[in-house]
């Protein structure tokens, strides 16, 4: 998979800080780089960043390509990364902290659409449908209809039955889906705020950080010596 090189300007510290200030990105700073997570990780082979990468990406700030990208949609939520970290960091809830993130932003991609087709077919029916969840992901991926033949051959064979069936009682489940919701509605109308009122991720204004700046400038530093004229 052909990526594209990444810049130095592309960084936001905003978005690096954002994310270390929540419960799973404590121990992010400690990550060596040793590779255990993708090593361990059965669907690597599909990203287009390995979990290792996502979590360098996340140290350096690189919001735009960590939340344009396909793992945090693709991870199984095994957690073979966060059991066999040397650091303790967990890696499977990093995925599941920077996917409201992307959704805030409005940012998709094929595999952020199936899990949405996914969850909505399991509030409906309380499970999965294999045929339900095909057909729904097809309207809004086209592309699938390559898959075609494989569907056919899986028909014939038995492995894709057309009748779902549903949970007598979703009422729970639903509770479930709504909480999460209210989540991300909070999240978005915090973000709104702050870009009305001109703030960063941390929540300050620009103006308040440009003066911060300004103050801090024409304060000396503690190892810096008067110039008395003297010579040596």
């Amino acid at each position: 998979m052909k990526k594209e090189t990444i810049i130095p300007e592309s960084r936001d510290p905003a978005f690096r800080d954002a994310v270390l200030k929540t419960p799973v990105g404590e121990k992010i700073p400690t990550c060596m780089q040793c590779g255990i997570c993708s090593g361990s990780c059965p669907v690597s082979h599909e990203m287009d960043y390995t979990p290792r990468q996502l979590v360098r990406m996340v140290q350096l700030g690189l919001k735009k390509e960590v939340l344009s990208s396909n793992t945090i949609w693709i991870c199984t939520t095994c957690f073979s990364c966060s059991v066999r970290c040397p650091r303790g960091i967990h890696p499977t809830e990093l995925m599941e902290t920077l996917k409201p993130m992307a959704i805030a932003e409005g940012i998709e991609n094929k595999d952020s659409k199936f899990d949405h087709v996914f969850s909505g077919v399991v509030r409906t029916n309380g499970r999965a449908s294999e045929f339900l969840l095909i057909s729904k992901y097809g309207i809004v991926e086209p592309g699938i209809i390559k898959q075609l033949p494989f569907g056919i051959s899986l028909f014939q064979k038995g492995k894709l039955p057309l009748s779902s069936y549903k949970m007598e009682d979703t009422k729970e489940l639903d509770a479930i889906f709504k909480l999460g919701e209210k989540s991300g509605e909070k999240e978005k109308e915090i973000k709104g705020e702050n870009k009305v009122e001109g703030k960063d991720a941390q929540g300050e204004s620009k103006d308040t950080q440009e003066k911060t700046k300004a103050t801090m400038e024409k304060v000396p530093q503690e190892n810096e010596k008067p110039d008395r004229g003297e010579k040596k």
